[in-house]
């Protein structure tokens, strides 16, 4: 969620399913510079990261969440992905998707014991938008397809000098937050990290060093490391270069992919580009594809970022 002072001229402040329209990968295709053999498709996993866009904002050129809500659930449900990590969620829409995702299950973030500085800040530009709370569970969720992982342990760290606890501090005033969980493949036996987040554009570098401090002790498992989300740099950003330096490796480049951006608007002193990313590190994963996901009508846009959407091969 963006600053409401920032963005004041930017934001304005179960029903049946129809039949779902075909899928429309708007960019990306298999990495042409390897063989590309046909995976069985339980030797593979597919990922979705995407900013929902709170449900009390209008972007310019964005339908209202009740406008766009079938068709954005359309869109991820046509991908049949195995994992989904979502940035932006409110209650009333993560309560909406659970009902159209019922194959998966959502893991969230609770609002426990928040910093009264957070409190006080958030009441102060956020009361506007009829939240006088902080939304509880908070912003950040990852659903996983039951049928296809078993989850072995998940948790979560806050963005800010005091991480065990909900709170801001690096110059933010919605909150930040990374949610991981440790998933076993059931097919391949293979185990995944996996962690979901959204780093503020005003304090971008602070909350990518803390990134790196804490995901350095997952490093260390025989597990994959999948990293996700908006994080609101792009290629061209020394934040995604220190990433790189890490082994963290970029899906967008291992497959091959054209250059696309992921964020609708190009403003100033905002980041724009493709700044929704899927990190990988470690052995065992394979990017095969990497695309956006638009509806097939362009103009019906389901969000303010285009969801990504990568399809991994499990390697022996």
């Amino acid at each position: 969620m963006r600053n409401a002072a920032c963005w004041h001229w930017l934001w304005l402040a179960k029903e049946s399913r129809p039949s779902a329209p075909p899928l429309t990968p708007a960019v990306g295709r298999p990495n042409q510079n390897r063989s590309n053999p046909v995976y069985p498709r339980d030797m593979e996993i597919s990922i979705i990261t995407s900013n929902v866009s709170a449900d009390f904002l209008s972007p310019p050129g964005v339908p209202t969440w009740d406008e766009r809500k079938l068709l954005y659930a359309q869109v991820l449900r046509n991908a049949q992905p195995s994992l989904i990590g979502l940035q932006e969620v409110t209650p009333r829409q993560l309560q909406f998707l659970r009902e159209q995702l019922p194959e998966f299950t959502a893991l969230t973030v609770p609002v426990t014991d928040p910093d009264p500085d957070l409190l006080a800040t958030w009441q102060a530009k956020y009361a506007q938008f009829g939240l006088p709370q902080i939304p509880d569970p908070y912003e950040i969720i990852l659903f996983y397809q039951t049928a296809i992982f078993e989850l072995l342990a998940t948790g979560y760290w806050w963005l800010s000098p005091t991480p065990d606890r909900p709170s801001i501090g690096f110059g933010n005033t919605a909150p930040r937050v990374v949610l991981w969980a440790h998933l076993q493949h059931r097919a391949s036996s293979r185990a995944f990290f996996v962690f979901n987040t959204h780093i503020d554009h005003r304090c971008t570098r602070a909350m990518v060093d803390l990134c790196r401090e804490r995901l350095m002790a997952f490093a260390t498992a025989t597990a994959s490391l999948i990293f996700i989300g908006d994080m609101n740099f792009n290629p061209g950003d020394s934040n995604y270069a220190s990433l790189i330096s890490d082994n963290w490796r970029d899906s967008h480049e291992a497959a091959d992919a054209p250059g696309a951006a992921t964020f609708l608007y190009d403003l100033p002193n905002i980041p724009g580009g493709r700044i929704d990313h899927i990190f990988y590190r470690g052995d065992g994963l394979t990017p095969r594809m990497w695309t956006r996901l638009l509806p097939p009508d362009p103009e019906r846009r389901v969000s303010d970022h285009d969801p990504v959407y990568v399809r991994f091969s499990i390697e022996e």
